[in-house]
Parts: structure tokens; sequence; C-alpha cells
């Protein structure tokens, strides 16, 4: 894993934030900036890693490890492409190593709407992250959400404040009373290493997750350093790695065509949001390869 050095020491840190009180304006800490105290790198990370994106969209290609190891043991390897607009449709292909198309997804304002072309059949429901945990892509946050961390946006994620911190080795950790995150390590730089929730923020039996936040690539100065992997894990054992092979910001929005997701004349969409369920297993279908 590549990581760059910090650029000044922390009493040298300490003295841009006392001038910074002084003359009576907010600071920008600049990005590679090591930071000894937790507000500090709270600052940093709300200033680099909770900004919208410069650019209208996005394009990005990744693989996709995913496994877990209830009620079967399961592995899938995958490619997946993501495409769309910061505030409007989103797009993701997954496909086989081969080359084979498996899903076709896209979210919008309307919801979730997945097509399974070897099945033909498709399937929507209004609420995306609840559509997708139906589909057995159990992810806590929408599509969009994770669009907006691929560029190193987490504003629609991290809380403005924190209620409490500690030190967790070398990084911060800071924990919140309410909301889907509960919990946001930071390191000493103000990069976020790992984020924590419930897929239910307001029940307390609800599914735990961990969205760890990796390999961060070299960047230049003043530049913001983005990760190349990233991965989501549930308390029951799922597990899913995204390996991040190409990201592009796109100045112009993606057309409307780009961004359609036709099905064939013959295929209607099942409401998941009716209580569909396989007649025979009670399972939907999922995305699947090189089960093992």
């Amino acid at each position: 894993m590549s990581r760059f050095g910090p650029t000044l020491v922390p009493a040298a840190a300490a003295a841009v934030l006392i001038l910074a009180v002084l003359s009576g304006c907010a600071t920008r800490i600049p990005p590679g900036m090591e930071l000894d105290t937790p507000k500090a790198a709270w600052t940093a990370f709300r200033r680099n890693y909770c900004v919208r994106p410069e650019g209208e969209g996005l394009r990005v290609r990744a693989s996709l490890y995913y496994s877990r190891t209830t009620p079967t043991k399961r592995t899938n390897r995958t490619l997946v492409s993501l495409w769309g607009d910061f505030g409007g449709p989103m797009r993701l292909d997954v496909s086989a190593s081969i080359g084979t198309l498996l899903a076709h997804i896209r979210e919008d304002k309307s919801g979730l709407l997945v097509f399974y072309p070897e099945d033909n059949r498709a399937y929507a429901h209004k609420n995306p992250v609840l559509g997708a945990t139906r589909l057995g892509m159990p992810f806590p946050f929408s599509l969009a959400e994770l669009a907006h961390t691929l560029v190193g946006d987490f504003s629609g994620l991290a809380p403005r404040r924190y209620d409490a911190t500690a030190s967790e080795g070398e990084n911060f950790a800071y924990t919140f009373d309410k909301g889907l995150v509960r919990r946001i390590v930071l390191d000493r730089l103000g990069r976020p290493v790992r984020l924590e929730g419930r897929t239910v923020p307001k029940r307390e039996d609800a599914r735990q997750w961990a969205f760890a936040i990796d390999r961060y690539e070299d960047a230049g100065p003043d530049a913001i350093a983005l990760p190349d992997k990233l991965t989501l894990s549930m308390d029951n054992g799922e597990r899913g790695v995204l390996h991040i092979k190409s990201r592009e910001l796109m100045l112009a929005p993606w057309p409307a065509e780009s961004l359609a997701l036709k099905l064939p004349g013959d295929i209607a969409p099942i409401r998941l949001d009716n209580g569909h369920a396989d007649g025979k297993t009670g399972e939907l279908p999922v995305i699947q390869e090189d089960k093992q």
C-alpha cells in the first residue's frame, strides 16, 4: 500500500491552526499534513473529504469479490462498471470475468430497477437500499452514496459533529449518538479508514456493518488522495471487497440514453416492495459467479 509522507511536523501543524484562530478565519488544512489532535484531524476530514466532487458525474470500473459463510458458503468474483450523474440517475453493470453480463442496475429518484439477462427477469423497489438488500446485495447505503465515496466525498454519510472521541492505535475514532453512521475512524492525515453503523439507525437490534477504506493512492501537493480498495462487511459474515481499476470525473452530465435501462418488450418488473419472493425457495436471485 502506498502512502504519502507528512509535509509538516505536529508542532508546525499546531502553528498553522493557531495563526488561523488569531486571524479570525477558518484555515484549510492541506492534504498530507500530519495532525496530532482529534479536533484537527476531524477538521481536515470535513474540509477535504466532505466536499462535493468537482464534476457532474463519474465513471468507475472495478472488480468485486463477495463472500459469505451462512447459510451456505459462497464466493463470487465479478467485474463492475458504475456510471452516472451526482444528484441524478446511477447505472451499475455487473459481469463475469469472461465478460458475460450478469445484471443491469439503475437507481434514480423513483427507486431501484434490476434486470438479470440470463433469467430474463426484472425487479423493482421504491427504496434502493431495501431493494438491493432483498436481491442479495446488503448495502447499507445507495449507489449514489457509494459513488460519492469513490471520489472522496463522505458528506452524505458523516455527521457534521461528533459526540465523543478516542484513540485507536495511531488513529482517531469518533462516535455519534444517532444516524446511519455511529462510528468513524480517521488516520493522522484526516483520511477516513473505517465507518461503522446499523442498517436501520433507530433499531438497536438491526444488522451491524463496517466500511473499510484502504490503499490510498499517492497524491501530489494539495491533492486529495483517493482510496483504491473499499471493503463492506456485515455482522453475519457477508463481505464485499471492491478494487478500483479506473476512476474518472465527468465534466458534463451523461446523456439520458446512456443512463437508461430499457427492458425487453415482454418483461415487466416484479415489485419487491409488494412482498414478492420465489414461490419455491422463498429466495430472490443473487449475482453469482465462481461459487464455492
